[in-house]
Formats: C-alpha cells, structure tokens, sequence
C-alpha cells in the first residue's frame, strides 16, 4: 500500500515537455514559447523551463537585455522562469533531473533532425502565420508532413484572416487556433490567461 502511494507521487511528479515547433521563420514561435512560460511560471505558479533548441541565438539576445550580460552558462533565469540558450540533449537531460514541473522545447523551424525530439514531447505546438506572405510556408509544412502522425499536433497562429483558416482546414485539414495578440510576451492578459488555460 504504501509503495504504491509513494510509485504515485513519482508518476504525478513527471515533467511535462511541452514541443514548439515553428511553420517558417518569423511567426513568433520564440514570442509565444516566452509568453507560454510566462503563464505556466508566474500565473499557474509552476516550475518552468524554455529551451532554446535552434541556432536563432534569440535566448542569448534576451539575456543581454534582461540581465544586462551574456554568461557563459547556458541557463539563466528572468522572473520566475529558467531559460537555457543554446539548449541540446546535455542541457535537457539536466533540466529533466532538476525537478521541473515544464519543460517548454522551442525548436525553431523543425529540423529534419529535430523531428523525432518534437514528436517525443508530451504536447507539441505549430506556431504558423497565415498572412499572404508566409500562407506557402505553411503549404510547404504540411506537405513535407502529411505522412506523419501528427493528430497530437496543435496549430496556433496570431496573423491571418479568419477566412484563410478556414480555407486551410478545408484543404490541408489545418485547424488552428488564435493566439491572443501580447505585445508584451512577460505579461499575462486575462485574454492570455483564458487561452493557455484551455490549451495545455
């Protein structure tokens, strides 16, 4: 009996990896992972962590204007949340054994490498815009990935018409979801708040 009890605070314990993955550059896949943290951190009160795992280098940009320095360390922290620049398989194995309750993997425009990391993710997310100029991204992305198993795949997106989403889940059986415009990724709107609530 009381092993059993002791096996299930270990299971309620786990962390959770949480995948972001980018459908071309520039969508806002950094912006969304930040404000996502932010929401699990300082809202939900839960120990989170953001990996960087891309080459944009944003997470190091971050660092120099949050804390006014570039360390040497990957990790670093901003308000209640961790964040670890320049992140790979040595950075998560150690942020898995420090007792996190989220660990948020931004992978940046998924890399053919990547791909297996991304689907291991407890939830994966597909930051997309589908604004006239980047609508062929999103074409490109999902073709590449129509023999995938991708029905855990979530599709969020701030720019676009509502119309062109509606045209995609006709065609490429995207459906996706708006995220709250947030100009400021640190801060948690009650819109925000109400969003990520449902999401994850």
């Amino acid at each position: 009996m009381g092993k059993k009890k002791e096996t299930q605070g270990l299971l309620d314990q786990k962390t959770r990896l949480i995948g972001i993955a980018a459908a071309g550059h520039s969508v806002g896949c950094t912006h969304f992972s930040i404000m996502l943290l932010n929401y699990l951190a300082g809202y939900r009160r839960r120990r989170a962590a953001l990996m960087e795992w891309n080459s944009t280098g944003d997470l190091e940009r971050l660092e120099k204007v949050c804390t006014g320095m570039v360390r040497e360390s990957s990790a670093y922290r901003v308000l209640e949340a961790d964040y670890f620049k320049h992140a790979g398989p040595r950075e998560l194995a150690m942020a898995l054994g420090a007792g996190y309750d989220d660990i948020l993997i931004d992978f940046g425009v998924l890399e053919e490498g990547d791909t297996a990391e991304f689907l291991r993710c407890e939830k994966q997310f597909v930051v997309a815009s589908f604004s006239e100029w980047q609508q062929e991204n999103l074409r490109e992305f999902a073709m590449e990935r129509e023999r995938t198993e991708k029905e855990s795949w979530q599709y969020l997106a701030v720019f676009g018409s509502d119309e062109t989403r509606k045209e995609f889940w006709r065609r490429f059986g995207i459906l996706s979801r708006r995220i709250p415009f947030s100009a400021d990724a640190f801060s948690v709107t009650e819109e925000c708040g109400i969003f990520f609530e449902k999401l994850v």
